[in-house]
């Protein structure tokens, strides 16, 4: 494994090798034999990411665990073209809908150097329709036809492959072994999954290349019920930015299926993560992993609905708020100190939709929580009250006012006051051509 090929063709049979102490020592044992573990997201139909348990406040470790001798189709990506192999995207959203986020056991059955940076071997949760049985999650996959034996062949009784099927749940090689064949002939005998007539081929759109963003924005609010499109959160950047996958059959006559864009969250900007592949390396802002980890434990591969308000300047990246089922998670981040109020996304959004966030920024300041460890409250600089005679009115909440006593021989001596609380329609730009918000 450590030498290149033409090396090991010239040695004789009798060729003894002596490696170095470094290398005998790569054999690193990644994860026990046995344990559990919750499933973080997942990757294709046979490769889950399995998160474990934080240890003194350091970030939880993360092992990339693949099945054991069976296989699933490819996912798309820039490999392959942006096209799923057949059955691929409905292989892994299977076993992500079963797993994310919850707890299974795993046995090993390969790891460490022969194994690269995952783990091999087999994983086991409670069977969702009864709880006295455990699923071997291979064989499940395997007799739905969502993966296949990567051995195929053997000779199983016509008894045991239409009648009471092993699970998989055996101790020995053999045991499993013999449960995958049986679940293959079961999928094939079904048409199942892959062995169906037509097994899903899906092609991924990205927002800016094969579609605009703003198009879909406008498509949402006609098209989709209570203007709210369902995606899947497939990446989180960062605790306020993530990469979103539409799944919502609505969209499916627009041609807006499985359209991939970058979505930030509307009203809240989190500290941003750092990129250790640059040169020289960008370290994180302070919070930032600790918001993008609290992000990515509530959002991370959960299928949720999204309102898209607008785009940013580039007209790329898509602003909108996530509906989770427990609660905003714009509100949860604010008040945990691990992201401040975005003031140009937050005039996207509802009125009605504001206060919440303002509330939990407060909150986290009274308490000096997080990125408002350091926050003291401002205080005036001159006098709290004044007289005087209202210039100009520049918007709905802005006035140009001349204190009482002064002559108006400059601009300087004007004073500009906002009312407070509250927000008033724009004013356009006539040098950019930006119109008038409505009733400016």
């Amino acid at each position: 494994e450590y030498l290149p090929q033409r090396v090991i063709n010239r040695l004789s049979p009798s060729t003894i090798l002596i490696l170095p102490q470094s290398i005998t020592n790569t054999m690193v044992t990644i994860l026990p034999n046995r344990g559990s573990a919750k499933i973080k997201s997942v990757l294709s139909g046979d490769t889950v990411v399995l998160l474990g348990r934080s240890a003194g406040g350091a970030r939880a470790p993360e092992v990339t665990f693949t099945f054991e001798r069976v296989t699933a189709p490819r996912m798309a990506s820039k490999a392959n073209s942006n096209v799923d192999d057949p059955g691929a995207f409905s292989s892994r959203e299977w076993l992500r809908n079963l797993c994310v986020g919850k707890t299974v056991t795993f046995e090993t059955r390969k790891q460490g150097a022969t194994a690269g940076d995952r783990v091999y071997g087999l994983l086991f949760m409670v069977d969702p329709t009864d709880e006295t049985n455990q699923w071997n999650l291979s064989v499940e996959s395997v007799r739905r036809g969502f993966c296949t034996p990567k051995v195929l062949g053997g000779d199983v009784p016509d008894t045991e492959a239409n009648g009471d099927a092993p699970n998989g749940t055996g101790d020995t090689v053999e045991d499993y072994e013999k449960a995958l064949q049986i679940a293959y002939k079961e999928a094939q005998n079904g048409r199942l999954g892959i062995h169906s007539g037509k097994p899903l081929v899906r092609k991924l759109m990205n927002a800016g290349d094969e579609f605009e963003a703003m198009t879909l924005v406008d498509k949402v609010k006609r098209i989709c019920t209570n203007g709210s499109v369902s995606c899947v959160i497939e990446y989180i950047f960062d605790g306020s930015r993530f990469r979103c996958i539409v799944t919502d059959p609505e969209l499916e006559t627009a041609g807006l299926l499985y359209g991939s864009f970058t979505l930030i969250l509307a009203g809240v900007a989190c500290p941003r993560v750092g990129n250790p592949r640059l040169n020289p390396p960008t370290p994180s802002e302070p919070f930032a992993d600790a918001a993008r980890e609290f992000t990515e434990l509530r959002l991370l591969q959960r299928e949720l609905k999204v309102t898209l308000n607008g785009t940013d300047k580039s007209g790329v990246c898509l602003v909108g708020t996530v509906h989770h089922p427990r609660g905003n998670i714009g509100a949860e981040l604010l008040k945990n100190g691990l992201g401040r109020i975005s003031d140009w996304t937050i005039r996207m959004m509802a009125p009605g939709d504001v206060p919440p966030l303002r509330i939990a920024e407060n909150a986290a300041k009274r308490g000096n929580i997080g990125v408002f460890e350091n926050y003291t409250p401002p205080t005036l600089t001159g006098a709290s009250e004044f007289m005087g005679t209202v210039v100009e009115v520049l918007s709905g909440d802005t006035l140009m006012i001349l204190p009482s006593g002064e002559t108006y021989d400059d601009e300087s001596k004007l004073k500009k006051v906002s009312l407070a609380s509250i927000r008033a329609p724009r004013a356009g730009n006539e040098r950019t051509g930006k119109p008038d918000e409505p009733y400016a």
